[in-house]
């Protein structure tokens, strides 16, 4: 037999994502607000003239106070910081009245939503979020293969009792977004208060709604 009628034919390449599982292969990418010199880049407009309101950022610059934080930190950047962010937990605990193990510190809201779908999700659990509300609520959970729950929004805001009559025994994660990102709608603390007694009896907390952002 010649050598060439006994060649195999090249294995085709293997495609990397196929290693992934279907529910992360699946995931859109997320879409940020663009950055002000991209959009004026695009459409040839002066930077000075553009107005964004995309994203949740401050329009007024950055605070003094934090300013001095920074400059005052920066000889120490050559080290890696303190993980478990022990000071700012100190701090947030005394500011809000609750212990230093109550106070969970991440790289922005991402991170920290993020954790908590990868400690607490699993596929066939539930999360519960409103229509209109942070994009990256459905983006955590499905990446976590677990299965999320819209529950229709009430004036574009948190309709808290019909997201409380979709807990199921399934449901392990319920989001609010108080004030919402970002229809900016705000649900008042005895709602929020009324809203966790009204949980079955395993999910109570000692919450302090007035203190929580999300």
């Amino acid at each position: 037999m010649s050598s060439a009628t006994s060649r195999q034919p090249p294995a085709a390449a293997m495609d990397i994502c196929d290693l992934a599982p279907p529910y992360v292969r699946a995931i859109a990418p997320y879409q940020p607000g663009k950055p002000i010199a991209e959009l004026a880049r695009e459409l040839g407009l002066e930077e000075a003239g553009i107005i964004k309101l995309a994203s949740n950022e401050n329009p007024l610059g950055v605070s003094p106070l934090a300013r001095r934080a920074i400059e005052a930190a920066i000889t120490g950047l050559a080290r890696y910081p303190d993980g478990n962010g022990f000071d700012l937990k100190r701090a947030l605990s005394r500011r809000h009245g609750v212990a230093q193990e109550c106070v969970v510190l991440g790289n922005g809201s991402n991170d920290v939503l993020e954790m908590a779908a990868r400690a607490f999700l699993t596929p066939g659990l539930e999360a519960i979020y409103s229509q209109h509300a942070f994009a990256v609520y459905p983006l955590a959970v499905q990446a976590v293969g677990a299965t999320g729950v819209e529950v229709p929004a009430k004036d574009y805001g948190h309709d808290l009792a019909a997201m409380r009559r979709a807990v199921t025994a399934r449901t392990r994660l319920v989001f609010v977004a108080n004030p919402n990102n970002p229809t900016g709608t705000l649900a008042r603390p005895r709602e929020i208060e009324a809203f966790l007694s009204d949980l079955p009896g395993d999910w109570r907390m000692n919450s302090n709604p007035t203190a929580s952002a999300g």
